[in-house]
């Protein structure tokens, strides 16, 4: 297997496993995020899988679709990591091992076997001693015993604030992407790279709290203590000659080598390493006498978060999305639909404030953020569709809509497909390109490139800050490169819907009212040429602003949107409607 793959090869790497589901639960932080198989006849005890730092649960997807073959096989994210909730404070491992306690909790588990990897492994020994009647075996990728000298760099590279802060340049990302390429082994290909620098940027500014938490961990003091049978899987990674030093302090157990297997194996030798690991944990194993059970951090006070995240089934799959739902909702509720490549992320800073009085919600396309990858390249009918089932099955009777760029012809295929259901609609940018230019759209986005030297992503962080003001934040910008990378090798797909769909023909048959809110950006000679093919259309123009303004503007489009949304009625402008927003001071 080489970095050069074709589309079906690449996915095997990006898609969610067949078996493997998505859901959340409730934790002392908030939402903890799973993935989960359960087989219908499981032949032997739950495993529980915690993940390396920063990274999330993602790591193990095709390792749980093969345990999950006969046991239940789940695999959380982290607190502060992938969709799980962050801590309010830069946690420890013991608070990490006791979030995974309340998990086991929730999901009614009497008995577990642990996995853990690189940090992980450090939550899967504190585990084992807080929850000792409730954990029976451990497996370990990864058992680092640091001097302090041997500490040092390691911490000054990974485990501080500074650690890879954004550069302008976008270098910050090809050496993020260089430093995983050096600790993959030879047969992973850069898409599972990709992958990994994609999960890392989902953790923002805090994405180093894991780190800090393991290299405070004194795994030499703590593996000791662990009776349960443990094994210690040892691939010729980063960690691989620190991780021999810890032979001497396992008291039932031993260090499996794994020469030749670094980061990626659980992807390319899902089933040799399987094999090894059900061997130990399907075996009988040495009685050498029980952990000494450690008391458990107490849980903090947990804030209520307006945005709650949720899956459903949908046409294609999972269809993950977020919702803010008010005590006493008065309004019409908004369903915002995201731009390609992108997620309903991108709205979280306005659902919780249009949400005050309404139901709020952002769901992810088919095959974009959270949710599932249809088999194909999907229409915007399709998309329409697909919404039209999230609104229906969340008893949604009357929407609003809000859509973005290609989320706008989202919106205009729906009121044209549900006109019982969609009573105004909102456009950020309303694309109305000519045929000209179509054709070099549609040239420049019919294949996504990847590069094994990680240039492929600075030269899209390049492309993306040609179109965000100076005033937009650093984390802001990272935020929106993250959602863009999560299409993986299907990235092109929402724009080929968009660039399909016959907006000249569709949006003069449009008949609810529509405002246009234009931006400064990549669509903004567009909007203009919308209005008059509207029935019913006015535009605000706000010149001061582009990509990145609903984070860095939130209580002004806030504004924006309730003048139009909350109206009584509004008056019919025939199109020609422009208003001007003033700058904010």
């Amino acid at each position: 297997m080489t970095a050069e793959l074709d589309f079906e090869q690449m996915m095997r790497f990006w898609r969610t496993p067949t078996g493997v589901t998505r859901d959340y639960v409730e934790g002392r932080f908030g939402q903890v995020h799973i993935r989960i198989v359960r087989p219908q006849n499981p032949g032997t005890v739950p495993l529980i899988c915690f993940h390396l730092s920063p990274d999330s649960g993602r790591v193990y997807a095709l390792w749980l679709a093969e345990m999950g073959k006969d046991r239940v096989a789940i695999a959380p994210d982290t607190p502060g990591f992938g969709d799980s909730d962050a801590p309010p404070s830069p946690p420890e491992i013991a608070d990490y091992a006791a979030a995974m306690g309340d998990l086991c909790d929730r999901l009614g588990l009497e008995q577990v076997d642990i996995m853990g990897y690189h940090t992980g492994s450090l939550t899967a020994v504190e585990f084992a001693q807080q929850r000792p009647e409730l954990v029976r075996r451990v497996v370990m990728v990864s058992a680092p015993i640091f001097t302090p000298e041997e500490l040092k760099p390691f911490l000054e590279r990974m485990g501080t604030a500074t650690t890879d802060i954004p550069e302008i340049d976008g270098s910050h990302l090809t050496r993020r992407f260089a430093n995983h390429k050096r600790w993959r082994e030879k047969g992973v290909p850069a898409i599972y790279t990709h992958r990994q620098v994609a999960e890392i940027l989902k953790g923002g500014d805090t994405s180093w709290w894991g780190h800090r938490a393991a290299f405070r961990y004194p795994l030499i003091d703590e593996l000791p203590r662990v009776k349960q049978p443990l094994l210690v899987l040892n691939p010729e990674d980063d960690l691989w000659f620190l991780t021999q030093k810890a032979a001497p302090l396992i008291q039932n157990g031993r260090i499996h080598p794994l020469p030749g297997y670094a980061h990626g194996m659980l992807d390319v030798h899902t089933q040799e390493v399987a094999a090894v690991v059900r061997g130990f944990l399907d075996t009988p194993a040495p009685d050498v006498g029980k952990t000494t059970k450690k008391a458990v951090p107490p849980a903090p006070a947990k804030p209520r978060r307006a945005i709650r995240r949720a899956f459903m089934e949908g046409p294609y799959g999972q269809l993950h999305y977020r919702i803010v739902e008010p005590a006493n909702p008065t309004r019409v509720p908004l369903v915002c639909f995201h731009l390609s490549p992108h997620s309903g992320r991108l709205y979280e800073s306005i659902l919780t404030r249009v949400g005050r009085d309404r139901i709020a919600i952002a769901p992810d396309t088919p095959g974009f953020g959270e949710s599932a990858f249809p088999p194909d390249a999907l229409t915007i009918e399709d998309f329409a569709r697909t919404m039209a089932h999230l609104i229906d099955t969340l008893g949604l009777k009357q929407v609003d809509v809000m859509g973005y760029h290609t989320g706008s012809l989202t919106v205009l295929e729906l009121a044209l497909q549900r006109p019982d259901l969609v009573r105004r609609i909102v456009q950020i940018s309303s694309p109305v390109w000519s045929a000209e230019e179509l054709s070099v759209l549609k040239a420049k986005r019919r294949v996504w490139e990847l590069r094994d030297d990680g240039t492929h992503l600075s030269e899209r962080w390049l492309e993306m800050q040609r179109y965000s003001t100076p005033d937009v934040p650093i984390e802001v910008r990272t935020k929106l490169m993250c959602e863009s990378m999560r299409g993986g090798p299907a990235t092109p797909w929402g724009h080929r819907a968009a660039h399909g769909y016959d907006v000249i023909g569709r949006l003069p048959q449009v008949k609810q009212p529509i405002l246009i809110v234009s931006p400064d950006d990549d669509l903004a000679h567009m909007s203009p040429r919308g209005l008059p093919l509207m029935q019913d259309g006015r535009m605000v123009e706000i010149t001061h602003w582009s990509h990145g303004f609903i984070d860095t503007m939130p209580d002004e489009f806030d504004r924006i949107l309730r003048d139009f949304l909350d109206a009584p009625s509004v008056a019919a402008t025939k199109g020609t409607a422009v208003l001007r927003s003033p700058k904010p001071r």
